[in-house]
């Protein structure tokens, strides 16, 4: 537009800072360039259509309408600070319409893939949040001060998978972690992938170390090539030491996500088929009881079980926690809300 450097940093404070719905409220540039920049960009290409609050109060989930008038999702979840951790505010976004892989125990899975998202579509669901946050709880000056900021952390564990959009999920980490923009630590951001390995290797490279979750949920390739179609591309002979080489490179342990499903995966031999498959790595399973969807055939496992299994890992000097499943109320699981979405029209 032939402006003035230094007017993309003010643009960037009005729209990261100050949390800018458009482009009217940034007073400091001149009229003229306001006026074009409306003629030629927007800060409000998603539009909620559905926003569902768990009876906590602690986990929302809302549907957007793109501009094409395709549909994604979001939720935000509230963690109270312990003795372990700190407060936290974290921000789950989509990162395609729909997804590729596939996996049959996943409401997005089955919904087929649609499109990548662009970045501003990716960033947007965050800024959404942010500004919801800072309306109802925080002054919007919170959002300069880490403490404060109204989101704490963002992990792309949302619609699709985030390594098979890898330009665009990269420039909105990138954002995200900038002065210029949210100004987000690598800790606080996180991928979770079922295991793009060419991807995971280019990671490595980045100069931005990120947090990296793999979405495992079998420890043989047998029962992972059923439920993650894409094992059997990249079986786990070859996503193990993929993910070794990415603690080595980075520092970054990293985290396998393992949902139970009753009678599936979560038998004592399957436990010690994981602690076989990760031994001597420094790493952290993350369990967690699969989500409902309208497959029967897997079905969440009741929490004895997952406990037993927890303990069979700690027996082996495997370390696990068990995340708490929040918004199961609200369907608040990865699909679910734009799933009836789709069923109900």
């Amino acid at each position: 537009m032939g402006e003035p450097a230094y007017r993309a940093a003010q643009i960037a404070w009005w729209v990261y800072k100050k949390l800018a719905t458009s482009f009217e409220e940034m007073t400091d540039l001149p009229q003229s360039l306001r006026q074009k920049l409306a003629e030629v960009a927007s800060l409000s290409g998603l539009t909620p259509i559905d926003d569902k609050i768990s009876a906590d109060g602690q986990t929302r989930k809302v549907l957007f309408r793109l501009d094409d008038g395709r549909t994604i999702e979001s939720s935000l979840m509230l963690y109270e600070k312990t003795s372990l951790s700190r407060e936290r505010r974290t921000v789950c976004v989509s990162t395609q319409v729909g997804c590729p892989v596939g996996c049959p125990f996943c409401a997005t899975g089955q919904q087929g893939f649609e499109r990548n998202l662009r970045p501003g579509e990716i960033i947007e669901q965050v800024l959404y949040f942010m500004r919801l946050v800072s309306a109802e709880q925080l002054s919007v000056e919170a959002a300069t001060d880490p403490a404060r900021r109204p989101v704490t952390n963002v992990v792309f564990m949302g619609m699709g998978e985030p390594l098979a959009n890898y330009e665009a999920v990269w420039q909105s980490i990138e954002i995200l972690n900038s002065k210029h923009g949210l100004g987000l630590g690598a800790r606080q951001i996180t991928i979770s992938t079922v295991g793009l390995i060419p991807q995971i290797s280019r990671l490595v490279g980045e100069s931005i170390h990120v947090e990296l979750a793999i979405s495992l949920h079998a420890a043989n390739d047998a029962l992972r090539n059923k439920l993650v179609p894409i094992n059997k591309k990249y079986p786990l002979s070859q996503l193990i030491p993929a993910c070794r080489e990415y603690f080595k490179k980075t520092g970054r342990r990293p985290t396998f996500e393992y949902a139970l499903f009753q009678g599936v995966n979560d038998s004592v031999e399957h436990a010690r088929e994981l602690s076989c498959l990760l031994e001597g790595m420094n790493c952290q399973v993350n369990l967690i009881a699969g989500n409902p969807t309208a497959c029967k055939e897997f079905t969440p496992s009741p929490m004895k079980r997952v406990l037993a299994f927890q303990k069979n890992l700690k027996d082996s000097g495997v370390s696990s926690t068990v995340r708490v499943s929040k918004g199961v109320d609200i369907d608040a699981g990865c699909g679910q809300l734009r799933s009836r979405w789709i069923r109900d029209q």
